[in-house]
């Protein structure tokens, strides 16, 4: 085994159980620059998956002795033959090399395909039901529907014919100035595509309910949308501003639930009380915590050359066996 496929096993176990306390640490700099955060969260809950199908292909063509695409090819069928229980036990560690990663791909797809159809259902059920109820209209390129509840409630419905919703409540109680940033709250979500950050990192989270990093991941992730929102809307209408319609729409969310539907980003959903406190205190340095982010970033990126590393030589041409010193299978037949 290779020293770029031990540390290639290494970061994926020391990022799934370290991952947590790497987010506590980060905590300060992630509030003065969030989409850098939401960057590099990102980046290292798919980097670990990356990383452990990395590993198993990587481990597989070694342990067969394959090289070169054909050799790679090769040892994938005899791995798979292994497991079928065609071929001897000679080959089982590939064989379970292999099976690895195809358990982590197949769980991947299942999990991300199911939650598509999900949210696409939901979203799609909502979008006409407010076609048949609220008529939407343009404002600053985005649709804008008001919906008939005295609860105080704003969220928009991404996806195709994206939305944003609002109570007739939260027209009512909020005045011009929080009603305008809270719709910049809104499309700053829908703008930075934030549902689809969201989607991905929930999808993980999902697939490996065990890995401690993934989990960690969707709820930091879930929280950094929410502030990169905020300051889109701040440096529009002032963080005042933006902080007063969160109070007021979190207050009068305890007495009654809010309409809003599953698979919408709502402004007042979660961890309001810190999200006003952050817009009202002064900042940290955000060019130091960018250039501590983007030097963090530097975890996920090692692990990627680690894997092209170790793979990208077993899908040469190459007719000398380069990722393991065993014969080839050619040369094993002439013997």
């Amino acid at each position: 085994m290779t020293p770029l496929l031990v540390a290639l096993f290494a970061y994926v176990a020391a990022l799934a159980v370290l991952g947590p306390r790497l987010i506590r640490a980060w905590q300060r700099w992630q509030s003065a620059a969030p989409r850098l955060g939401l960057v590099l969260w990102t980046a290292l809950a798919t980097s670990w998956v990356l990383a452990v199908i990395s590993a198993g292909l990587a481990a597989m063509a070694q342990l067969s002795g394959g090289y070169g695409l054909a050799g790679l090819l090769h040892a994938c069928l005899r791995a798979l033959l292994t497991i079928l229980g065609v071929r001897s036990f000679a080959d089982a560690p590939a064989a379970i090399a292999l099976l690895g990663s195809a358990v982590v791909i197949v769980r991947l797809v299942a999990v991300a395909a199911r939650h598509v159809r999900r949210t696409r259902r939901h979203r799609e059920l909502h979008r006409q039901a407010l076609r048949w109820s609220s008529p939407a209209v343009v404002r600053d390129g985005v649709r804008v529907a008001v919906v008939e509840a005295e609860q105080l409630a704003a969220y928009c419905v991404p996806g195709r014919s994206s939305t944003v919703v609002l109570t007739t409540g939260a027209l009512q109680r909020l005045v011009p100035a929080e009603r305008d940033a809270v719709m910049a709250h809104e499309i700053a979500h829908l703008r930075g595509k934030h549902h689809l950050v969201l989607g991905w990192v929930a999808i993980l989270a999902r697939a490996f309910p065990f890995v401690p990093l993934l989990k960690a991941a969707s709820q930091e992730v879930a929280r950094l949308v929410e502030w990169a929102a905020d300051d889109r809307a701040g440096r529009r209408h002032g963080n005042r501003a933006v902080a007063r319609a969160l109070a007021v729409m979190a207050t009068s969310g305890r007495k009654s639930a809010a309409p809003v539907p599953k698979m919408a980003l709502a402004a007042a959903s979660s961890g309001v009380p810190e999200r006003v406190k952050r817009l009202l205190q002064p900042r940290a340095a955000v060019r130091a915590a960018r250039w501590r982010i983007v030097a963090a970033l530097s975890l996920p990126a090692l692990a990627l050359v680690a894997a092209a590393a170790v793979l990208v030589p077993c899908a040469t041409a190459d007719p000398t066996p380069i990722c393991s010193g065993r014969p080839s299978i050619a040369e094993s037949a002439h013997l």
